[in-house]
């Protein structure tokens, strides 16, 4: 095996880190499997950044239908399907049920398609963060999925520290040259 295809072990008791990365959206198919409340909330970030949602449950949630009838998103009122995943960019399993999340999690395992799982955070492939925008910026915040309270302290002091110091990209945002994206 070359070096290059070995992995880094892993430093004993520590938990692997995500790295944190923007990922363009726009146009994008996404899946969301479920209509309750943390589908909703996922669905309405997914579309806020452009992807092309579709929601597959057998039911919706007044908040999900009142989205699709305004045309941002399309549901399919039944199971997912294993199909249903083909030509995927991501997919959400947020049903409420660990049995039918965990197959629509082996089922992009094998397709190959990056999942985010409600329930389980060790069958994620990413997190949704929490999210702080304000005019240009936007910042995630995240605590491993360990502790939802502190990340949304930390998100909203981000908010408030955005919307205070820099309003609508105004004062010192560095230019993209400067964050060296």
């Amino acid at each position: 095996m070359e070096a290059a295809e070995k992995s880094r072990p892993k430093k004993a008791g520590r938990e692997a880190m995500r790295f944190p990365v923007f990922v363009e959206l726009e146009g994008k198919k996404a899946v969301v499997v479920g209509a309750g409340p943390i589908a909703e909330r996922r669905i309405r970030v997914l579309e806020e950044f452009g992807a092309k949602v579709t929601v597959i449950s057998p039911e919706i949630s007044e908040g999900v239908r009142d989205l699709w009838e305004e045309g941002r998103i399309n549901c399919i009122i039944r199971p997912l399907e294993r199909t249903d995943i083909g030509g995927t960019f991501l997919v959400v399993a947020a049903t409420g049920d660990r049995a039918v999340n965990h197959q629509v999690e082996v089922w992009c395992r094998e397709a190959g398609v990056l999942v985010n799982v409600a329930d389980k955070k060790e069958e994620c492939d990413f997190y949704f963060p929490g999210i702080a925008r304000e005019g240009c910026l936007t910042a995630g915040v995240c605590a491993g999925g360990k502790d939802h309270k502190l990340a949304k302290s930390a998100t909203e002091d981000i908010r408030i520290l955005f919307a205070e110091k820099y309003g609508m990209c105004g004062g010192d945002v560095p230019s993209s040259r400067e964050e060296g994206r």
